[in-house]
Formats: C-alpha cells, sequence, structure tokens
C-alpha cells in the first residue's frame, strides 16, 4: 500500500522515488512502529491506510490510491489528532508533501512555508503546516 502512494506521487523525483521504494519493506515499517504510534485502517482484510504519530508531530498519513476520496485519510488524521496530549501540546503539525497540502488545509491545517526533507541526500519538497488543537477558554 505504501508502494502504491509513493509511485503514483507526482511529486517526488524520479531518483528519490527509486530510493524510498527501496528502502520500504515490511520490516522498516515494523521499525517505524517501535519509534512512534502507527493507526492502520483495513478494508477487506487488506491495508487501505495508514498514519502515524510522534508527540504532537504527524509523521505518516497514506491512503492507497484505490481507497482515496472516501474519508479514510480523514478519519485516520482525527484519530492521531486526538492522541495528542492537550496538557503538552497545544498545535500539530505535519510536513506535507506538495500534492497533499490542498488536504491538510481542507482538515483545518495553515501553511508555515516551505521545507525541504534531506533524505539520502536528495531532497523531497514538502509543506510545514500546523493546526491550533484542544481549543479552551483558557487559550
Amino acid at each position: 500500500m505504501l508502494r502504491a502512494c509513493i509511485q503514483h506521487d507526482p511529486e517526488i523525483p524520479g531518483g528519490l522515488r527509486q530510493a524510498l521504494l527501496q528502502a520500504e519493506s515490511p520490516q522498516s515499517m515494523q521499525e517505524r512502529g517501535s519509534l512512534f504510534y502507527i493507526a492502520v485502517w483495513e478494508t477487506e482484510g487488506k491495508v487501505a491506510g495508514l498514519g502515524g504519530l510522534d508527540m504532537n508531530e504527524i509523521r505518516l498519513l497514506f491512503v492507497s490510491p484505490a481507497h482515496q476520496r472516501r474519508g479514510i485519510g480523514r478519519a485516520i488524521l482525527e484519530h492521531l489528532e486526538a492522541l495528542v496530549p492537550p496538557a503538552l501540546f497545544k498545535d500539530v503539525f505535519v510536513y506535507a508533501a506538495v500534492s497533499a497540502s490542498s488536504f491538510y488545509q481542507t482538515c483545518g491545517y495553515s501553511p508555515r512555508g516551505e521545507h525541504s526533507l534531506d533524505i539520502g541526500g536528495q531532497l523531497l519538497p514538502t509543506i510545514f503546516m500546523t493546526k491550533r488543537l484542544h481549543t479552551s477558554r483558557a487559550d
């Protein structure tokens, strides 16, 4: 599922796409799961989407191309946001793929600037985005 998302993202430069595809495996996902929380959405016994949260950073959010535009991404994102500890953080943030920035804006995130992630010496353009969470009268 994650590999299909990488293959279908037009914003990932070709050489970087190949490096990401080679690096992704069930073992790499298992390693991530030991570092931060991962939520999985299953449909008909298959993984249709997944998301990751590290304190108040959305670390992953992928929905298989065959299951996009069905509310799965929003549901996973809302689940992750609900897990951010309100006593520690008032905001959540993500380094969004350029192609996903409109999705995050629809979900209430505000762009804060362009940022490139260095992945093995190759740059992946992203948009740093934030969203205010857990608002109360005291905020």
